[in-house]
């Protein structure tokens, strides 16, 4: 060989020397130390300089004198001892565990110049070997998916709570892509983790989704860490993944907590509201019914004082009788409608259901309103067709259905306008619709006209026309009573109204 490839050789031998993690001592046949790298120094308490020239006896327990003499004696010979484990002395005094191989090292000519001592701290490596196992003891017991990828994402390991938590086992996923169980639409995931992974960065607490063996979809907390070897070189990562089924149910239920009592805050807000417009309304009420009590009553006890006391004339008593009497009826009215209401509500109301015409009953109901139109300057035009008129029903109730709507009709057209009363068949109904050019509904209060107690001009006495917003829901619940309907129309303020009454033949 030549002397540069000897020296580079040497050069090699020596690199390899100094970088062993294992105690590396050269001696002359006699066992004087030669040379002592820095692994043999870390292991042994001695420097190179406290040990070269000396003994091996150095770093011997007095009872372990022999066994120098017997390796000494078959290496001499040229044997290589393998494995010897034994125990070494440290600077400190403290023993240490160690396995040797013990080799010749020969001259060209093959006679034994030397030896080679190298010794493994087999303390060391039982420790590591304790926390390998320690290690792995965790990785097996542990409730976490525990999983090991290169940085192609190929798996290198796949614990027992991965395989329950995923469905695969060990020898499916060991040598496939983690990608198997990240799910399609979320496969950019795993392209950013490896890119974090491969900058030395942890990803740590990433709520995700992952797709088990058969196809279900279990939510997950991931932390990522980089795997480094000896030189902190990136070579792979560790994941540990948590399922996080329970924590996922816990926030949907907080949430539909949050939702519900949210909703009963809406709910009670809502009652509340109702609560204070039917209090709104009972206030109103009052004030109306005692305004319109008051006003008949006031006629009543005005004109029997006056007749009592002679104040009124003999001539003029008739006309005062009159008055009296039509306050009568008008209280006698009041009464009939609150009686009316109470029926409705605690459902002790009846009909006596017979034959009936529609246009008799209607046009009874416009004989009784003619006077009041008439002084009014209203027109009543009426088209009443008796032979589409014939149906089944309460011919005193249905009177009132239409004496309710004609008056209403009458008592908010202005005097002049005109009001229109008319019968007809459509399949299988008859219509009763009656059409005004009065005041008209505006749209905000349409949808309430039918509402019990509910007038576009509640405020009390101080309204234009009077009433106690009673007619038109009595008129609704006895229509729906016969199994009809009843809708109102109106295109607003001094546009008139319709209202259509829709019942079965």
């Amino acid at each position: 060989m030549a002397p540069r490839a000897v020296e580079q050789a040497a050069s090699q031998l020596a690199a390899i020397v100094e970088a062993s993690e294992d105690a590396i001592i050269g001696t002359d046949p006699r066992g004087t130390i030669t040379s002592w790298n820095p692994a043999a120094e870390q292991l042994y308490g001695y420097a190179p300089a406290e040990a070269i020239g000396r003994s091996l006896s150095l770093i011997l327990p007095a009872d372990r004198l022999f066994e120098e003499e017997a390796v000494l004696r078959r290496v001499r010979a040229g044997e290589l001892v393998r494995h010897v484990e034994t125990v070494r002395r440290r600077k400190d005094g403290t023993d240490v565990l160690v396995a040797l191989t013990v080799s010749p090292v020969r001259t060209p000519d093959g006679e034994v110049s030397g030896m080679v001592w190298l010794a493994c701290d087999m303390g060391r490596r039982q420790r590591a070997d304790r926390a390998a196992w320690r290690l792995a003891a965790i990785v097996a017991s542990s409730d976490d998916a525990i999983v090991s990828k290169d940085l192609d994402g190929i798996v290198t390991s796949w614990n027992r709570a991965a395989e329950r938590m995923f469905g695969y086992t060990a020898e499916e996923m060991i040598g496939q892509s983690i990608r198997t169980i990240v799910p399609h639409d979320r496969q950019t995931e795993e392209d950013d983790v490896l890119a974090c992974v491969k900058r030395g960065e942890k990803v740590d607490h990433f709520d995700t989704v992952r797709q088990r063996k058969d196809g279900s979809l279990v939510p997950i907390s991931l932390t990522v860490s980089p795997i480094v070897d000896e030189q902190g070189t990136v070579i792979g990562a560790s994941k540990v993944a948590r399922d996080i089924s329970e924590r996922k149910q816990a926030e949907t239920a907080r949430a539909r907590l949050l939702e519900l009592a949210q909703e009963n805050t809406r709910i009670t807000e809502a009652l509340n509201q109702e609560i204070q417009e039917a209090s709104r309304l009972k206030d109103e009420f009052l004030a109306t019914l005692s305004h319109e009590l008051r006003t008949p009553l006031n006629a009543l006890l005005g004109y029997t004082r006056m007749i009592r006391s002679g104040v009124i004339a003999v001539e003029g008593q008739a006309r005062a009788v009159e008055t009296i009497e039509r306050n009568a009826i008008s209280l006698s009215q009041i009464v009939e409608d609150i009686l009316d209401v109470s029926r409705i509500i605690s459902g002790k109301i009846r009909l006596n259901v017979q034959p009936v015409d529609l246009s008799v009953v209607v046009r009874s109901a416009l004989e009784a309103m003619m006077p009041a139109a008439d002084a009014k300057g209203i027109t009543l035009d009426a088209a009443l067709d008796r032979c589409a008129a014939q149906i089944t029903g309460d011919p005193e109730r249905l009177q009132q259905v239409a004496w309710n709507l004609i008056t209403n009709a009458v008592k908010f057209t202005p005097r002049g306008g005109t009001v229109q009363v008319r019968i007809e068949r459509t399949d299988a109904h008859i219509e009763f619709v009656v059409s005004d050019t009065g005041i008209g509904i505006r749209p905000d209060f349409l949808p309430h006209v039918f509402e019990r107690f509910r007038q576009a001009d509640a405020g009390g006495t101080n309204r234009e026309r009077g009433g106690l917003g009673l007619g038109l829901n009595i008129a609704r619940q006895l229509v729906e009573l016969h199994g009809g309907t009843i809708e109102a129309t109106s295109a607003g303020e001094g546009q008139g109204t319709t209202f259509r009454v829709m019942l079965p033949l």
